[in-house]
């Protein structure tokens, strides 16, 4: 049986990672700085400061994971973007995979940013796309980023770039969420950039490309994305249509009209497509369901 061991294992994303590689039969070891139940007899989980080498150095020798997927990161909301703990994070995480490369580690899945790249209108492209650090945070992914194609040279390597993941479990700040109440509530949400289109993927989906990276032949940069930019506006009628509001739903259709997107963050997913199969990423009504339990529903 296949092992993984994955990092930020209790964070937004490391949860839902952690159920499917139970879901399609995996080994895991999953580590974060708190306690977490193990789902099954396939799964074990270990408190471990990451920033602590002769920690991680034992996790490894005892364990000997198959395969590594590390999604722990500063990600604390509102200053991880210009945090010094990244700085942190580029030694910790150089640590981590030369550790796992040297107990015969077979592949890893690194979790990275779609702000590594120039944001503009153009589709970012992992192979074509100008790349532009302008955070502490982005900055020290890509300085990560040339590391570990040096430590990981002699096995396969994927390098992740995540877009907008959402879901209801999100933190409650997050913008989907915010929209969510306002519509909830019957208010129109304050938009502060209603001109920025953005590439938004369900968590769940986040989830099932890294599985499915992790199990495949896939190896390079590859884009954790849909393929397709929303405005803030577009969102906020998705859930006034959902939520049977039509007076919201007409207003926000004006708005619509109204704005047009002057930057569009949006990926290039034929790769991911490529090893997706038939699960590819849920459209924007299907994922924005998840958010609400019609009445009835326990």
């Amino acid at each position: 049986m296949k092992r993984c061991l994955i990092t930020g294992a209790t964070g937004f994303i490391g949860s839902h990672a952690v159920r499917r590689l139970l879901d399609e039969g995996w080994q895991v070891v999953s580590v974060s700085r708190g306690l977490a139940p193990s789902h099954s007899q396939h799964h074990k989980h270990i408190p471990l400061d990451l920033h602590d080498p002769a920690a991680v150095e034992k996790i490894f020798e005892h364990h000997q994971p198959t395969h590594l997927i590390h999604l722990a990161w500063e990600a604390t909301p509102g200053k991880f973007w210009h945090s010094t703990e990244n700085f942190r994070w580029i030694s910790s995480s150089a640590n981590l995979l030369d550790a796992f490369v040297r107990h015969g580690g077979e592949k890893a899945v690194l979790a990275a940013s779609c702000a590594e790249y120039k944001w503009g209108n153009a589709l970012l492209d992992e192979d074509t796309s100008p790349l532009n650090a302008t955070t502490y945070y982005s900055a020290s992914k890509l300085a990560f980023k040339g590391l570990a194609e040096v430590i990981a040279k002699d096995i396969s390597l994927v390098w992740a770039r995540i877009f907008f993941p959402y879901g209801p479990d999100e933190d409650e700040n997050k913008l989907i969420s915010y929209i969510f109440r306002e519509i909830s509530k019957d208010r129109l949400p304050a938009i502060q950039t209603p001109d920025r289109a953005v590439d938004l993927i369900h968590v769940k989906d986040v989830a099932a490309a890294f599985e499915r990276l992790a199990a495949s032949e896939a190896s390079g940069t590859i884009n954790i994305c849909s393929g397709e930019a929303h405005l803030p506006h577009e969102i906020a009628h998705e859930f006034a249509k959902l939520l049977e509001k039509p007076q919201l739903e007409k207003k926000l259709l004006q708005n619509i009209v109204s704005h047009r997107a002057n930057v569009t963050v949006c990926g290039n997913n034929a790769k991911l497509a490529a090893f997706l199969g038939d699960g590819l990423p849920k459209s924007l009504p299907e994922g924005l369901r998840s958010y609400h339990k019609p009445i009835g529903v326990a």
